[in-house]
């Protein structure tokens, strides 16, 4: 049996998802700013999808992918290897569970 409400979970998963604000991704050594194309709870996860825009007109490596949160900080950060031709566009899609754990001690 959970101890959280429901209620109190749905509400603290759209606190989550409110607080993202921003996603950037480096290429080819800087940081450049990602299109936020959705944001929405699905279940107990938050789903995001992004869009990684060109920022040059040939090819390029995607090597991070960072989240920024409302007051300007980083909050989440992944390594990746992303290689794009020179007409190939990114889309990301983010899942984050937030749900309670039962059964831990």
């Amino acid at each position: 049996m959970a101890f959280w409400t429901q209620e109190f979970m749905a509400k603290r998963r759209e606190n989550w998802l409110n607080s993202l604000v921003k996603f950037e991704y480096q290429a080819d050594g800087s940081w450049h700013e990602a299109t936020i194309n959705s944001k929405k709870i699905n279940g107990t996860q938050l789903e995001l999808v992004i869009s990684l825009p060109r920022t040059s007109a040939g090819t390029q490596t995607i090597t991070a992918i960072r989240v920024i949160d409302v007051s300007g900080k980083q909050c989440g950060y992944s390594t990746t290897s992303v290689k794009r031709a020179v007409n190939q566009g990114v889309l990301a899609k983010f899942e984050f569970p937030i749900y309670e754990k039962e059964g831990e001690e």
